[in-house]
């Protein structure tokens, strides 16, 4: 069977299919041609004559465009794995060397930390090649895709800018040899006045919690691992419906199946992050406690994540507010999700919907019959009653006469509670169902009419004929009375020449 994983061969070079790329099947056409290849090379330029290289190698061919695209999709992926560990790499050595000079291990200036900071800055460099050739793969596989040649036809000023915003956000990592660089940063006081007053930073410091901004490149990782952006079969689909697999169509795509899964990674995501952040940016400005501090941090950044608030822990920098009013943010919108989907989970499918109503009714009915021969029962106890001649007035008839207007109320409530369970099960299907049935005695009706039509023209017909006919008739009858008056004149006058000429002789 055909597979784009193998290398397009052309019997007669001009109608290219897959075969085997098995090198002991190819060594004999391998050893006519001298060419130099690798594992990842095409197997065609060994196989096809020079002179039909190109025809099968230009982009029109469906073929050689399946395979290229196959080929680029696993190379980005690749890319991408690279700089998702660089970029993850990175941050773990750089909180390892804050760590170690927050628990004082070393000084910002010993030779330990200028290493972990030139290493990070090697494996920063290696972020942003990954993140350009990431780009240009992606160039590459649009350009295979839509059948071109030229990159200008397939990129926009979009496609710059966000690989110039990349590049901005995972440049940014501390500075390998200048560590005596502050940042200037209003801080509040502690006393009743809460009074700014102007304190420095290291600019490191902020460097180093700004590159958490790298986790983006988190959901990237996903996305070229989850299995609808590798099917083939998701790919057609995506592209005869103009759907674009991206970050956001997975994202709603694991939230629909394992959405408790994904809420409870990104809040332990951001309660991690915004707790270092913020211990980051009050470490400096902390008399005492330096180090149970992000204990703290922890505890505040859940309750304003919970949107709580209760004002026993609070930043006094202006990086620190920042952080908690972005983990308000944050938790607003994540308790949102919670919400939709708690309201999703607990809503009923439409057959438990059909199955809860139908038992419903079934009880209600129960109580509706139950309630007409309660009724019934009271009425002929009460006619008993008269009959034997008791008293309206006794204990004993107004007790039944009670028993009969409560069971009527039970009864006349049990069926609008019917008529209410009735109609809540009224839904788009069962609209498109009535709309159906209407149509369908529609046409019932306009079969009838087109019936009774022709019947109409049938009996008009008849109508018709039937008078052509009495015409007829009424002409027949005219000619038959003028034919005998003419015969009775003829008699009258030969009797009266008979008498005449009797009467003469």
């Amino acid at each position: 069977m055909d597979s784009p994983d193998r290398p397009l061969v052309n019997g007669y070079w001009k109608y290219p299919t897959y075969v085997s790329a098995d090198p002991v099947k190819l060594s004999a056409s391998a050893e006519n041609v001298n060419v130099n290849h690798s594992d990842n090379t095409s197997t065609q330029n060994l196989i096809m004559p020079h002179r039909k290289r190109e025809s099968v190698m230009d982009t029109r061919n469906l073929g050689y465009r399946l395979r290229m695209r196959k080929e680029l999709i696993g190379r980005r992926t690749r890319v991408s794995d690279m700089a998702f560990l660089l970029a993850i790499f990175g941050i773990v050595i750089v909180i390892i060397d804050t760590e170690c000079q927050f628990a004082k291990a070393y000084e910002s200036t010993s030779t330990i930390s200028v290493y972990l900071r030139v290493i990070t800055s090697v494996m920063t460099i290696g972020l942003l090649v990954s993140i350009v050739l990431y780009h240009a793969i992606g160039i590459k596989l649009r350009l295979v895709s839509q059948g071109l040649t030229n990159w200008k036809l397939v990129t926009t000023w979009k496609d710059f800018l966000k690989l110039g915003t990349e590049l901005l956000v995972c440049s940014i990592h501390p500075f390998p040899f200048s560590t005596s660089a502050e940042l200037p940063m209003y801080v509040t006081s502690v006393d009743e006045m809460h009074a700014f007053t102007v304190q420095t930073l290291p600019l490191n410091s902020i460097l180093t919690i700004l590159m958490f901004m790298r986790i983006y490149l988190l959901m990237r990782f996903l996305v070229v691992h989850s299995a609808l952006f590798c099917d083939t079969t998701v790919q057609s689909l995506s592209a005869m419906s103009n759907v674009n697999i991206n970050a956001q169509f997975v994202f709603k795509a694991l939230m629909t199946q394992m959405p408790g899964c994904c809420l409870i990674t990104i809040m332990a995501l951001v309660l991690i992050v915004n707790s270092y952040s913020v211990r980051m940016c009050e470490y400096y400005t902390l008399e005492a406690h330096r180090g149970t501090f992000f204990m703290q941090a922890i505890w505040m950044t859940c309750v304003t994540f919970l949107t709580l608030g209760y004002g026993d822990v609070v930043p006094r920098t202006t990086c620190g507010r920042v952080f908690a009013i972005w983990t308000g943010m944050i938790g607003v919108g994540l308790m949102a999700l919670c919400v939709a989907v708690l309201t999703r989970k607990l809503e009923q499918t439409r057959g438990e919907k059909y199955v809860h109503t139908f038992v419903q009714q079934i009880k209600m009915d129960k109580v509706y019959k139950n309630s007409a021969a309660r009724v019934v029962t009271e009425f002929l106890i009460l006619s008993r009653l008269r009959r034997q001649g008791v008293d309206p007035s006794e204990d004993r008839f107004i007790v039944h006469k009670r028993r009969l207007l409560h069971a009527v109320r039970k009864m006349s409530h049990a069926r609008y509670l019917r008529t209410q369970v009735g109609e809540s099960l009224i839904g788009p299907v069962e609209v498109i169902k009535n709309v159906n049935e209407v149509f369908d005695v529609i046409e019932k009706l306009r079969d009838d009419q087109d019936v009774v039509k022709a019947r109409m023209r049938s009996m008009e017909d008849m109508m018709t004929s039937m008078h052509e006919q009495l015409r007829d008739i009424k002409t027949l009858v005219a000619a038959n009375r003028t034919a005998l008056a003419e015969s009775d004149a003829n008699s009258t006058r030969a009797q009266i020449e008979v008498t005449t000429s009797s009467s003469d002789s």
